[in-house]
This record gives C-alpha cells, structure tokens and sequence, in this order.
C-alpha cells in the first residue's frame, strides 16, 4: 500500500466542478466499478473521508473523465488554469 499517495488528477467532483462537458465524461465499466469497490476496502482509503466520499462518487454516477478532458478548454488550459489553481488552493487528497 502507498499511504502518502496524492490524488491531483480529475478527481470525480471534479466533473461538475469545473464544468467538463458530458461528451468528455466517460463511462465507467463494469471493471472500473469493480476496482473503485475493492479501493473502498483497502485501509489506506477508508481511513481517508476525501478518498472514500470520491471513490462512492464515482460509483454514485458511474461516470469518470481522464485529465485530457480539460483539453476541450483549450490546449493550455490544463497546464495554465487548471493545475495552477490546484496547487495554489491546495486542492489534492
């Protein structure tokens, strides 16, 4: 297990959040609702509220997005306007 492990990346309230668009939105698999279950049995997670109320999220909408979504933003928005103000307000779990 990594206790330390941060969660930058698009996080699944991260979706309304910032407002990416149901087209970049992707469903999750049957798979991927399997492996977000077996996370929230894992004591690294359950032992942090942030990563448990995300994870029941995502199982919650069945939905997910992949970083490369902000790109329908425009090309510098992930590295101008998205990451800056994660890291400015702290903004990982």
């Amino acid at each position: 297990s990594t206790p330390d492990i941060k969660w930058l990346g698009v996080r699944p309230s991260d979706l309304e959040k910032f407002k990416i668009p149901e087209q970049c939105r992707l469903d999750m698999t049957e798979k991927d609702l399997e492996v977000g279950r077996q996370l929230l049995q894992e004591e690294f997670i359950t032992q942090n509220p942030e990563w448990v109320r995300e994870l029941n999220l995502m199982i919650q909408t069945k939905q997910k997005a992949e970083i490369q979504a902000l790109s329908s933003y425009g090309f510098q928005y992930l590295s101008e306007v998205y990451l800056p103000l994660k890291l400015q307000e702290g903004d990982w779990i």
